[in-house]
């Protein structure tokens, strides 16, 4: 296809492949701000890192917009052998998956479309230290 100024126009017929960078706020919760019970707002902070609990977390997903789809994620650091919980969620294969303990991470990935009345999440990477 020669290059031209005049932008094609795709049908839905034709596959369409964008490649981009993804940039989003991060929010990082550390220590006793990562520990006992959170509330993360994906509007304002899409991506949350959370490392170096002092207790067990339960992590509240609000502000996820309706009518988008909407994809968040958590990294999970340093949790030693504190508990983290997420409430409202759905996961992939029945059941929430295993955090790295100790110094290890843990990637995970959220999805929702409809407000977050169903939020879905996986985990997407985990390193084990």
């Amino acid at each position: 296809m020669p290059i031209t100024m005049s932008p094609q126009v795709l049908t839905a017929s034709q596959d369409a492949y964008i490649t981009q960078g993804i940039t989003a706020r991060l929010q990082t919760l550390s220590g006793a701000a990562a520990s006992g019970t959170l509330t993360v707002s994906i509007i304002d902070y899409p991506v949350t890192l959370l490392t170096s609990q002092t207790s067990n977390s339960t992590i509240t997903f609000s502000n996820i917009p309706n009518g988008s789809a909407n994809t968040f994620y958590v990294e999970v650091a340093n949790r030693s052998s504190y508990t983290v919980t997420f409430t409202g969620v759905t996961w992939d294969g029945g059941s929430a998956p295993t955090l790295a303990s100790g110094t290890g991470k843990t990637v995970l990935e959220f999805y929702s479309r409809d407000g977050g009345s169903t939020i879905y999440g996986k985990a997407r990477f985990a390193t084990i230290a």
